[in-house]
């Protein structure tokens, strides 16, 4: 899979930032506007709910204002013996005349035998018709339970819906009046508006297009719901859903204006109720997804568009970080190759004064402090490569100053740490003598190794004068500091054997005593008086000592480059493991094998650990 551009990389997060800001602003904007639209649509509900129930309540108001003065008029009348059929329709005429809402308007007489109805509604065409209400009719029942029911609460109400006297089709409510007379009810002055106008003005509070609003009458008759199907429904859900039937229960308390939310999901809706003067309420519903459409349809729009935007901003942000960025590529190309070795590789030119224009100026500067230190290097290899050259012939030099004729009975190894050390071994064989030496110059490196040259001269010169042993110690001394103005100093261990006797006299100017392994006994290190190194003072007494050795003894001498030698964990290599050492070695090995197995035993204690000294170990067989 290819590696994404840095401008592509970019782009898609600042989209991806930007996106996530859209979206939660929309989110937080959308929640917050729906809640916001909701109630205000719940309000506005309730104000025009409010605004419908006055204009109900009016015409109402007048033709109960109507009736109770009708029946003002009509109590004489009642009251007498044998009431005038005449004067009853006249007066009912009047009442159907002084209001165009009333269509009709009768009087009920309860009986013994029954009620006897005066009734006198207009038509469509405005002919008036009066008479008296057959019994045997249907209307006749429901005039007994309207009487029945104005009797029970002995005040004025009003009916729920019913069919019209004189009209088959058309549907009324009643308003019924009773007339009292010492107690005694005399008559019951009723009447009748169609309910067209009532259900016109319903059908006009509808805010939203699925919104319902509906009369809940008293006695449980619904104006509104023309749908007989659906107010079967409606019925059956209130007696069903406790929530409605909660609300059903408030719908008829007479509570005015209560806000329920009602339903789930897209059925979710609001209700505003209130009461009308006459104990019916007026209810109007709104479903949410009505109310919020408008504002559904505008966040989607938002939506779109923002979407849309994102895409444009996204290839303007990738037009414009690509220009930006592209002095970035050209430099990434140019550091690429410089890291392939094209130190002089072109740089893109950068003419504004940014961040961009550091970053070239760094690459210049890298570009040309690069050259400097290749050329300083190229410089330094040369000076080191002759260093190195003069190192290897100093050290061929030093090397070709130490002898590796060894005889039978002895051999020598130098190891220097460094190119040229400071140990120095030599020996002299001169009639049936053996003169022997083994040194340590402190330091390492040229300077040491240059001692090590004055040292080994002196010690060549003096030895061959035949003085004893402490004077030629002093000798050498004297000639070390002479020359010695950096204030270096030489461990020194000097010995000569007579071959014939074994006696060997001995000087140790600081230096490791050396170790005896005699034939048949234990090895051990051979004790020495206490004398300075070599090269710190003049005229120092150097002491020496003798000892007799006898035939076959191994005298090991070393530089402390072996007994101090470390591994890994800065252990040393110690006197206790050389004197292990020596009690493993036969006495039948060579002089090279035995100084091979010691070099060969340090190498394997450092165990790859780097010679921190020189090494220097001789070994000599009688």
């Amino acid at each position: 899979m290819g590696k994404r551009s840095f401008s592509r990389r970019l782009s898609w997060r600042i989209i991806g930032i930007v996106s996530v800001i859209i979206v939660t602003m929309l989110l937080v904007v959308g929640i917050v506007s729906n809640q916001i639209i909701a109630d205000e649509a719940t309000r506005a509900a309730q104000h025009i709910l409010h605004g419908t129930i006055s204009e109900i309540e009016r015409p109402l108001g007048h033709v109960e204002i109507i009736t109770a003065t009708v029946a003002a008029h009509a109590a004489p009348i009642a009251a007498s013996a044998k009431p005038s059929d005449k004067a009853i329709h006249s007066l009912l005429q009047q009442t159907v005349r002084l209001d165009s809402l009333v269509t009709g308007c009768s009087m009920i007489v309860p009986g013994n035998k029954g009620n006897t109805t005066y009734y006198c509604f207009a038509d469509a065409e405005g002919e008036m018709h009066s008479g008296i209400l057959d019994t045997a009719r249907a209307e006749a029942r429901y005039i007994d339970a309207m009487t029945a029911a104005v009797a029970k609460k002995g005040k004025a109400l009003w009916t729920d819906p019913h069919r019209q006297l004189g009209f088959q089709d058309a549907r009324s409510i009643t308003y019924c009046y009773p007339v009292y007379a010492d107690g005694r009810l005399l008559a019951i002055i009723t009447s009748d508006l169609s309910i067209e106008w009532m259900e016109h003005k319903i059908e006009s509070l509808r805010p939203y297009k699925n919104s319902l609003t509906s009369i809940l009458c008293s006695g449980g008759g619904v104006i509104g719901i023309k749908d007989t199907n659906m107010l079967a429904q409606i019925r059956k859900s209130f007696a069903e859903d406790k929530e409605l039937a909660s609300l059903g229960e408030d719908l008829l308390s007479g509570k005015d204006s209560l806000r329920r939310r009602i339903g789930k999901g897209r059925n979710l809706s609001f209700v505003v109720f209130g009461p009308l003067h006459n104990g019916w309420t007026l209810s109007l519903t709104c479903l949410y997804r009505d109310v919020l459409e408008r504002v559904t349809k505008m966040q989607l729009n938002l939506l779109i568009i923002g979407f849309f935007g994102l895409l444009v901003l996204f290839f303007v942000c990738r037009l414009v970080i690509r220009r930006l960025s592209k002095p970035i590529t050209q430099l990434s190309e140019s550091a690429l190759n410089m890291a392939k070795g094209d130190f002089k590789a072109e740089l893109p030119e950068i003419k504004s004064q940014d961040e961009m224009k550091n970053l070239r100026d760094s690459f210049v500067f890298m570009q040309n402090s690069i050259a400097d230190y290749i050329e300083e290097l190229k410089t330094t290899t040369a000076a080191n490569e002759r260093m190195e050259s003069e190192l290897g012939v100093a050290r061929n030099i030093q090397m070709g100053m130490l002898r590796t004729d060894f005889p039978r009975q002895l051999y020598a190894l130098l190891n220097p740490a460094k190119e040229v050390g400071g140990d120095l071994y030599d020996y002299i064989i001169k009639d049936k003598t053996l003169y022997f030496a083994v040194g340590d110059v402190s330091g390492k490196g040229v300077p040491a190794s240059l001692m090590m040259a004055i040292t080994r001269a002196a010690l060549r010169f003096v030895s061959g004068l035949n003085l004893p042993m402490n004077e030629t110690m002093v000798r050498i001394n004297n000639s070390v500091c002479d020359i010695n103005s950096n204030n270096m100093f030489v461990t020194l261990f000097v010995g000569r054997i007579d071959l014939t006797t074994g006696r060997m006299e001995y000087c140790n100017a600081g230096h490791n005593p050396i170790m005896i392994l005699p034939v048949g006994g234990k090895p051990y290190f051979l004790k020495a008086k206490p004398n300075l190194a070599v090269g710190l003072f003049e005229d120092f007494p150097y002491q020496s000592e003798s000892i007799d050795l006898a035939a076959g003894t191994r005298i090991v001498a070393y530089t402390d480059g072996v007994n101090e030698a470390e591994n890994a964990d800065k252990a040393l290599f110690g006197n206790d493991r050389l004197l292990q050492w020596a009690e493993e070695v036969d006495a039948n090995d060579s002089e090279q094998a035995v100084v091979e197995s010691l070099y060969d035993a340090v190498k394997a204690f450092a165990d790859g650990n780097s010679q921190n000294d020189d090494i220097t170990i001789m070994s000599i067989k009688l």
